[in-house]
């Protein structure tokens, strides 16, 4: 029986309950981090009752895995430093990019990364992904943004500081529907002749001829092809490698060579004729950029495309200047990424096997290529049906 005037012995790790001299009710339990550290845990409350209620959270909490006074701010650079060495160089530019520009400030609230991980809800990550969309950012950078937060609070699981992942949890904007744009075979024989003796005109040659993204392109040495000019070999791309600051105050973006964006984006790709032509083509005319320079000739690396001094070019000069060549055909516009859509398109079109063409883009799977170019595909199942009927000489129903 209980003793008259004693309270009743707490079980280990129960909790104390007492009363302060103000009269609140406070209670404290010992909870175990994940890091195998023990903390003291306070609540308080109203009423005794109250106290120990908020106490079993917190108990069930530790149990979970789940108790940290870790903020947002303090968990994600921790976490871009530790992700480092598993991610691609380009792939941590973009993540510390993201991570900086949209959870921790950027222009947007504080507020949110002074967020415990712990406290951070679904709510509150829909609600600054609205923000992104109120700014003028599109969803599709909103959903990147949620995608980055994701990853980074899943591993805040794996370590145990969370039992649940806000940023899965969320609702992410709907994407509109939007219509690939690739060139028609008589824009694309356009683009070819009327670029072929300008200074970009073989690396769109190039691109057209073999599908590579423009990273991959510009990554691109005359060791990678074949002595034979048949084939070239996809073993590096150029990407971001981070970003400086020069004298002037201005930010610059840096690239680096870095391993293909997939272990299937490692691949040979047989050239047609367009591709074999261009790179004779680019070969005299960076010999005739070499002896010109001179001495101030830079490439270290062999590399196929590269500006009048041998240096590596930018895919933002790329693609800008693409871009302005479009314009000034008259073409509809089209980015340089399209060029890549628009060989898939006519691989499929004269009737390339899908698996074929997913092979040559470097997919990381057939799927990603099927649903990609579904729009390729319904003519091409029913070409596969009429060739059947004509093998098996079935002639239509009268």
């Amino acid at each position: 029986m209980e003793q008259p005037g004693k309270r009743p012995r707490r079980s280990a790790g129960e909790g104390a309950i007492y009363e302060t001299a103000d009269g609140r009710v406070r209670g404290s339990i010992l909870v175990t981090l994940p890091n195998g550290l023990q903390k003291r845990v306070f609540v308080s409350g109203k009423t005794r009752t109250d106290v120990s209620r908020k106490l079993d959270a917190k108990r069930k909490e530790s149990t979970a895995g789940a108790v940290t006074g870790e903020t947002l701010a303090k968990y994600l650079p921790r976490w871009l430093e530790a992700c480092k060495s598993r991610i691609r160089p380009s792939t941590h530019v973009e993540y510390v990019r993201h991570c900086n520009q949209y959870w921790l400030a950027g222009g947007f609230s504080a507020e949110l990364g002074k967020r415990t991980l712990t406290k951070l809800q679904p709510v509150d990550v829909e609600r600054r992904m609205t923000e992104m969309l109120d700014r003028g950012l599109s969803p599709a950078t909103a959903r990147h943004a949620r995608s980055v937060l994701r990853r980074a609070l899943n591993d805040a699981m794996r370590e145990g500081l969370l039992n649940r992942n806000a940023a899965a949890l969320a609702r992410p904007p709907r994407l509109p529907l939007h219509e690939m744009r690739a060139l028609s075979p008589g824009e694309a024989q356009r683009l070819l002749e009327a670029t072929r003796d300008e200074p970009g005109g073989p690396l769109y040659a190039v691109a057209l001829g073999t599908g590579c993204r423009l990273g991959e392109l510009l990554g691109l040495s005359w060791g990678d092809i074949a002595p034979d000019s048949a084939s070239l070999v996809v073993r590096r791309a150029l990407a971001e490698s981070g970003q400086v600051v020069d004298a002037a105050g201005k930010r610059h973006t840096t690239w680096a060579m870095a391993e293909p964006k997939t272990a299937r984006s490692r691949r040979t790709v047989m050239l047609p004729e367009i591709a074999i032509q261009g790179l004779r083509r680019q070969k005299a005319r960076q010999a005739a950029a070499r002896l010109a320079a001179g001495t101030a000739w830079q490439d270290q690396l062999g590399l196929v495309f590269t500006d009048e001094l041998g240096r590596p070019l930018s895919p933002e000069t790329v693609s800008s200047g693409f871009r302005k060549t479009v314009a000034r055909l008259g073409l509809q516009p089209v980015r340089f990424h399209d060029l890549r859509h628009s060989a898939a398109t006519l691989l499929l079109a004269a009737g390339v096997p899908l698996k074929v063409v997913s092979e040559t883009l470097g997919h990381s799977s057939i799927a990603i290529t099927a649903d990609t170019y579904q729009h390729v595909t319904p003519d091409l199942r029913r070409e596969a049906a009429e060739a059947l009927n004509r093998a098996l000489q079935v002639r239509p129903a009268d």
